[in-house]
Parts: structure tokens; C-alpha cells; sequence
């Protein structure tokens, strides 16, 4: 069973192959005792008195709480801040029951003095070893309580020495993973955005003695795409304290007579068996319970993206031009960026007025959209609806529509404003402009783009009392105009971009279909972002495009090195196929189709990252699905005379015979045994070197 009660109110959670178990101690308190390698006999945990003595150091401090509150002789972090009518400042609560229902445990506790309660939800995912963590609190009073910190979970390991595995990048840098060792006082991860930001993602990987396949690994994702926190406390007491949740800096939620307020979802895991069994475990459970049908289950689109051909400068007779160029490769849908709609001719202008400009289409985007039905290929656009420029007609409109300081000149951001999304007519509007503009065309997806951090947070319509919950009502306003027009346009696909990567979350994924990792689109750079994406997220959602080489800043690199970096992902073409020659257009259309063919694969497959740079000299990932497996190999520079590598590929049939094809050419014939223990070997010997491998069971 996934949820077993033990005498004197223990609680053991079971996934596949872990355990998490917490009980109600002699005080009422939820005390945690163990996450880790899955343990079936309820009876061994024992719910016995906590006995400490030292009384300049809480015993509060000492306990590993499930629900830690501010103040009571907590002088750790906790995940709980509320604030009565009274003055009075903390949650001193009991237990007082729990219920089962659907894999589902949830306990209540009440506090002791106020008509408070606060539910902590427990959802155990058991196929795909993830607890699911959230908490719901209630004010049955009718005086107005204030809520100041809502953790979502506090979870702990024992110990100390533990090392985080995050990412610290900033714009052109996603995902530029780092690895800490957490010795002492608090690491916080955090966003103060107004978004998930590249600076850190809302998640955790912790771990002692761990790599790809072996040692144990703790982690978590947040459902959440506004300001996070995540904090890791090194107690002295030989415990790491872990909470994350809504960022509390600048936060609190007045909660009214029979009000309730629930926090995002956190997602718990753990792996016994390394970061190989971490990633596909979270790429699982992704797919199952997490990302929006129908596109789940089904493979996203090769895409072509005209921004590099043509920047701003859109119009009618380029487009049909491109489209014709897509459609020789294999293209299945084509996407218009930024510039096609208001008086957009740079980023100074146009963005709020969501009509297509009149100069640019004269006959609309009628004639795009029947070209490309003829092709049999599908229609997007880009968009970026949070946004407004001084220079629209939306802002000579509607002035007080973004978030201002009434006694302040607004700061612009990338030349631009953020819209009040807490307004009604503000949601209202976005909502009605954008369902205007799908349902008059056909339009098969859209890119929702957002490119600056919010500030001056501050609405005309709320009271003042209220000001400081404006990012959580941003972030719940985002996503209600999202699922608005979901429910609006079932059919249509839509990625997610927040100048690239910042907008990779958990949160996110619940309503969109696929991510942008990053701008940056080097190949050699792609490679890195990539794999930092890997650990914990979907290569389901992970775009990947071929662009132009050596212009814009980038390197000169072959354009097999660029094809088979995208082709790790879901494959999208930007680079500009008017300036193509027929060589190269030949190439594109080869690998384009391979790629439909092993598609499957890749986007829905087992992902193993069997080598990385500049580690092990040569970058390798394989993706297979039990039967089949294809693999990619990159090399930056040979170093002297190393032009041979070897990579042992991962969840090949021992006894099975494989034939090894190199860019479709077969080589050799090994067992799965050699080439699981051997290796398998692969030459690449001159600058931006690579090559894709296909091994296939002898039938």
C-alpha cells in the first residue's frame, strides 16, 4: 500500500522504491523520522518521546519538523508566519486528524488558542517514486488573519556535508548548472522577479556520494512560476533543514472571515540509484500527471521559426517565401515572431495592440494560413501578452494599466512597461485579444514570451492593505488567462519563453506544451544548457533550433555539429533558409526526416547522459526505449592525439546482438553485454566534431 498508519499515529508513504514517514509526537507535533530507500514494516518506526536537555538550544530547533512556525523557541527557519487580530505572532497547533482518499493523505492541525487551521496534503505518486506536498490554510474566525510565510513543505535529511546541485545563470546562460557542499548557516535559493528567473530554478538536488548511476539522491521541484524560495539550513543539531514555497520577502495574504489559501505543489524524489533514474523518473511523472492533454501524449512538431531570416522586418511576400523554403525541408509548422502585429518595426513599439499590422499583410494572415494548409503544415505565432510599450495604443488607452507607483515616474524594462494582471479588465482584455485573434485565424500555436522582471508593484484598484499580495495575484492571474484560453482553444499548442529559460517550471508545465530553454542557441553552449535542463526536466519540452552560424556573436560551426545538438530535443529550424545553399538545404531535409523517424525516441524514450565536457573530453547522450537506441557525440577541440572515444551506452538487452550505424552506415555488430561494459568506440578528430549512432537489435 502506498499509505500505511502505524500504532501512536506514525505515517509511512511508499513509492516504488522509497519511504517517507513522519508522526504526531507526545506534543501534538508532526516530527519527521525518514526518507529514503523503501521500508515496508510500518513497525520499526518507532514514535518514542524526544528527549533534550540543553536549554539554551530549542528542542523545537532539535526536532525535524513537517511544519515548523515562526516563533515558539524556533530560532531555525520555518515555513509557517501568521499574525492575529491580537498582536500575537505564531502557530502553536495539535494535531487533530487525518483522512485517506485517492493515494491522497491529509492532516489537519489546528491551533490551540485560535480558530485557525492549517491542512497538510500529502499525494503519493507510487509508480514514479514523487510525493506531492502542499498545504491548504483556513481562518474559521471572523477576524482578518494575516499570513506572512506559506512554505509549501519542510522536509530534512540527516547529517551534514550535503552538496546542491542548482543552476546560476542569467539571460544567454541558462541552466549553467553548479554543484555546492551545504556545511553551515542557510543557502537560499530565490527568485524576486515576479517570474521563475535564470538566477536559480525552483528546485533541489542533494546528494553525498553520487553520480549517474550510483549513490542516493534527494530532490524537489516547485510548482511555481512567480517569486520562490527554497532555503537549506545546515543545523548544528546533524540535520539539513529544507523548505520551499512562495518567496515571503515582500509577501503576506490577509485572510478574511472563512478564507482559505493553498500553496503550489511541491514535488518530492528520491533515487537509490544516481541522477540517470532521477531524470527519467521526473520526465515520467511529468508526462503522467503533470503536463496538459492531448499534447502530452503526443510528439511535438518539427518548427521553423522566421525570426532570424527576417528580424521585424515581416511582411507578406517574405513569409510566403520562407514558407516555401520550410516546406522542401520537412517542416511541419511554421511561426512568425515578434514584429507582425500594431506599428512594431523595433522593440520601442507596438507591444498590447494584438491586430495584425495592415502595412505588413494587407490581405491579413489569410494567405500565410492557405499556403501552409496546401503544404499540409500548421501556422504559430509569437506573442508576448504581460507586456505593453509606452509607444501602443493600448498604453495611450489605458495608462493606469500597468503597475505604477502613484508619485513615481515608471522604470521601463527592455523598453517597456508590465500590465496590471490583477485587474479584472486588464485579464479581461488579454483574454478577449487573444481569443479574437485565434479564433479569426488559423492558428495552431502560440509562444508566449515575457522579457522583463516586474517592479513598482503596485495596483490602482487594490486597497493598500493588500499591496504586498500582488505577486501572488500576478502569478494566479497568469495562470488563469492561460487556462482561460485553453479551455477557449483546446486544440492549439503553446510554448512557454521568458527570455529564454526563465520560465522552466513545474508550475508552468501544468498549462503549457513545451519550454524555450534559453535564446542562446550556440551549439557548443546548447550542449551545457541542455544537459543542465536534463536533470530535472522533459526532453518532451525542451525546443531546440538550428540557427545561422558565425553572425550575431555566434561560432562558425559545421552544420551537422548544429543539427545533431537540436536534434536532442524537439528539433526546430531558425536559422534563415533564404541564404542556404541546395547542399545544405539537402542535408536539412535528410536529417529533418530522420528525426521524425527516431522522434519517439527522444521525446518520449529513457535519457542517458553517458559523457559531458570538458570532463570527459567528449559530450554523449542516449535515448532509448527498451528495443532501440540512438546516441549523439560532440567534441569541442581534439586534444592532441585523442580522436578516439569510448561511451558505454545504458538499458541495452545484455544477450542481444546490435547493429551499430554511423549517420545510417553500418559499422559494426556488438552484444549488449560489450557495449554496456566495453564500450562502444567513436572517432571524431577535427573541430566541432559529431555524429549520431543508431544501435539496432538484430532481428
Amino acid at each position: 500500500m502506498a499509505i500505511l498508519i502505524g500504532e501512536n499515529n506514525v505515517f509511512l508513504l511508499n513509492t516504488k522504491n522509497g519511504s517517507y514517514s513522519f508522526c504526531v509526537d507526545q506534543e501534538g507535533l508532526l516530527r519527521h523520522l525518514y526518507w529514503g530507500s523503501r521500508i515496508d514494516a510500518i513497525e520499526d518506526f518507532k514514535n518514542e518521546p524526544f528527549v533534550w536537555e540543553q536549554g539554551f538550544h530549542s528542542i523545537y530547533d532539535v526536532k525535524r519538523e513537517e511544519c515548523s512556525s515562526f516563533g515558539t523557541m524556533r530560532f531555525k527557519e520555518t515555513s509557517f508566519k501568521v499574525a492575529y487580530a491580537d498582536g500575537t505572532r505564531d502557530f502553536r497547533y495539535r494535531y487533530v486528524k487525518h483522512t485517506i482518499e485517492n493515494d491522497e493523505l491529509t492532516v489537519l492541525l489546528e491551533d490551540t488558542a485560535f480558530p485557525l487551521q492549517m491542512y497538510l496534503h500529502y499525494k503519493v505518486h507510487e509508480d514514479v517514486d514523487i510525493i506531492e506536498k502542499r498545504r491548504t490554510v483556513k481562518n474559521c474566525g471572523n477576524e482578518v488573519v494575516s499570513v506572512e510565510r506559506l512554505h509549501s513543505g519542510e522536509c530534512s535529511l540527516p547529517g551534514a556535508g550535503w552538496n546542491l546541485k542548482n543552476f546560476n545563470g542569467m539571460w544567454n546562460s541558462d541552466f549553467d548548472a553548479y554543484e555546492q557542499k551545504i556545511m553551515g548557516g542557510k543557502t537560499v535559493l530565490e527568485s524576486l522577479r515576479g517570474a521563475t528567473g535564470h538566477v536559480a530554478n525552483p528546485s533541489f538536488i542533494l546528494y553525498q556520494n553520487a553520480g549517474e548511476t550510483y549513490g542516493e539522491v534527494y530532490y524537489g521541484a516547485l510548482a511555481w512560476s512567480g517569486n520562490f524560495k527554497i532555503v537549506l539550513e545546515q543545523t548544528p543539531y546533524a540535520y539539513l533543514n529544507i523548505l520551499a514555497g512562495i518567496n515571503d520577502t515582500d509577501f503576506e495574504w490577509r485572510l478574511t472571515a472563512g478564507a482559505t489559501l493553498e500553496t503550489p505543489a511541491l514535488y518530492l524524489g528520491y533515487s537509490p540509484d544516481g541522477f540517470d533514474r532521477m531524470s527519467n523518473a521526473m520526465a515520467e511523472f511529468s508526462r503522467r500527471y503533470v503536463m496538459p492533454q492531448p499534447m502530452a501524449d503526443q510528439p511535438l512538431s518539427v518548427l521553423y521559426n522566421s525570426w532570424e531570416a527576417t528580424y521585424f522586418d515581416v511582411n507578406e511576400q517574405a513569409q510566403l517565401q520562407l514558407i516555401e523554403k520550410a516546406a522542401q525541408i520537412g517542416v511541419e509548422l511554421f511561426v512568425m515572431d515578434d514584429g507582425w502585429f500594431g506599428q512594431r518595426h523595433n522593440d520601442h513599439a507596438g507591444l498590447g495592440d494584438w491586430h495584425v499590422n495592415a502595412a505588413k499583410f494587407p490581405n491579413g494572415l489569410a494567405p500565410l494560413t492557405q499556403k501552409l494548409q496546401s503544404y499540409g503544415m500548421q501556422f504559430g505565432l509569437w506573442i508576448e501578452p504581460e507586456m505593453v510599450n509606452r509607444d501602443s495604443d493600448l498604453y495611450r488607452a489605458h495608462p493606469d494599466w500597468i503597475y505604477h507607483y502613484a508619485s513615481r515616474p515608471v522604470m521601463e524594462g527592455r523598453y517597456q512597461y508590465m500590465l496590471d494582471l490583477t485587474r479584472r479588465d486588464v485579464q479581461q482584455y488579454l483574454i478577449g485579444e487573444i481569443d479574437r485573434l485565434l479564433t479569426e485565424n488559423d492558428i495552431s500555436y502560440i509562444k508566449w514570451d515575457m522579457n522583463r522582471g516586474m517592479s513598482e508593484v503596485a495596483s490602482a484598484l487594490l486597497d493598500r492593505s493588500e499591496s504586498k499580495s500582488i505577486w501572488y495575484r500576478h502569478t494566479k492571474a497568469f495562470y488563469h488567462i492561460i487556462q482561460s484560453l485553453k479551455a477557449l482553444h483546446p486544440k492549439v499548442e503553446w510554448e512557454a519563453c521568458a527570455s529564454g529559460g526563465g520560465r522552466v517550471d513545474y508550475g508552468a508545465m501544468h498549462y503549457f506544451d513545451e519550454f524555450w530553454p534559453s535564446d542562446n542557441t550556440d551549439p557548443l553552449d546548447r550542449l551545457s544548457i541542455q544537459e543542465g535542463y536534463s536533470y530535472l526536466y522533459p526532453i518532451k519540452y525542451m525546443r531546440a533550433w538550428v540557427t545561422d552560424s558565425g553572425s550575431n556573436g555566434k561560432r562558425a560551426m559545421p552544420l551537422l555539429f548544429r543539427l545533431h545538438g537540436s536534434m536532442c530535443g524537439a528539433l526546430g529550424i531558425g536559422l534563415n533558409l533564404n541564404e542556404r545553399t541546395e547542399e545544405e538545404m539537402e542535408l536539412l531535409k535528410k536529417y529533418v526526416s530522420l528525426y521524425k523517424e527516431i522522434r519517439p525516441m527522444i521525446q518520449f524514450g529513457q535519457l542517458h547522459r553517458l559523457a559531458s565536457l570538458p570532463v570527459d573530453g567528449v559530450q554523449a547522450v542516449q535515448y532509448e526505449n527498451g528495443k532501440e537506441s540512438v546516441l549523439f557525440a560532440f567534441l569541442d577541440h581534439p586534444s592532441r592525439w585523442r580522436t578516439v572515444f569510448s561511451v558505454r551506452p545504458r538499458g541495452l538487452d545484455a544477450k542481444t546482438c546490435y547493429r551499430v550505424e554511423i549517420e545510417g552506415q553500418l559499422q559494426q555488430k556488438y552484444s549488449g553485454a560489450f557495449l554496456m561494459n566495453s564500450g562502444l568506440p567513436i572517432s571524431l578528430n577535427h573541430d566541432y566534431a559529431s555524429c549520431m549512432v543508431r544501435l539496432l537489435p538484430e532481428s
